[in-house]
């Protein structure tokens, strides 16, 4: 029954530092995805009306078209221009960086 007794006070040790190294394993991970695939965008006005509404979500797809600095967070400028870029084709959604203020 010590034994039962001593594994239990080792589990409620290491709770909290198990805890901390999940939750940034977590981070990390989202940040990784945000900034290789996947972005989650919000449309802010009716200029897709009626096929996407305002405040509809949805998720970009950060390799279509290739990698700029804006891919990255907070914009770093590790290189210039675009990499692995493709076309966009007819019919395709585009989210852009508004260049004046970077929203």
């Amino acid at each position: 029954m010590a034994r039962v007794h001593s594994s239990r006070r080792e589990r409620k040790s290491g709770g909290f530092g198990e805890t901390l190294k999940t939750i940034i394993y977590a981070v990390l991970i989202a940040l990784v995805i945000r900034t290789v695939a996947l972005e989650p965008f919000n449309i802010p006005s009716r200029s897709m009306v009626p096929t996407l509404l305002v405040g509809d979500y949805l998720f970009v797809s950060k390799y279509s078209y290739g990698y700029s600095r804006h891919s990255l967070p907070l914009g770093l400028p590790l290189f210039d221009g675009r990499i692995m870029y493709t076309q966009p084709e007819r019919g395709d959604v585009a989210v852009f960086v508004n260049p004046l203020d970077g929203g």
